[in-house]
């Protein structure tokens, strides 16, 4: 994939208000370790309006080092729903983040 591709489909995933659309985005960028896909991820997940539509968000940051937001992958442990805990749960655990 191109930069150029890639930054289209960044726009895209943070425009749409299709939740498949974005999520269907989100799962094409799962392997890519571009740090632009990281940060994009992060905004969407703390979008109060995906509160319940992130748990495929979530699970595509796996492929990146989420380090930096244990803190927030925590409070969806124990505050979202099943499907965005859990994923949060797999992340904290799988990278040793606490």
């Amino acid at each position: 994939m191109t930069d150029t591709e890639l930054i289209e489909k960044l726009k895209r995933i943070e425009e749409t208000s299709d939740h498949a659309e974005r999520h269907s985005l989100a799962l094409e960028l799962t392997d890519n370790p571009d740090r632009r896909i990281f940060d994009v991820l992060v905004r969407l997940i703390q979008r109060p309006d995906l509160e319940n539509r992130r748990g495929t968000l979530i699970y595509c940051l796996e492929a990146h080092d989420c380090a930096s937001i244990t803190t927030l992958l925590e409070h969806i442990a124990k505050t979202g729903n099943f499907e965005a805990g859990m994923q949060a749960e797999v992340i904290l655990d799988n990278q040793g983040l606490r």
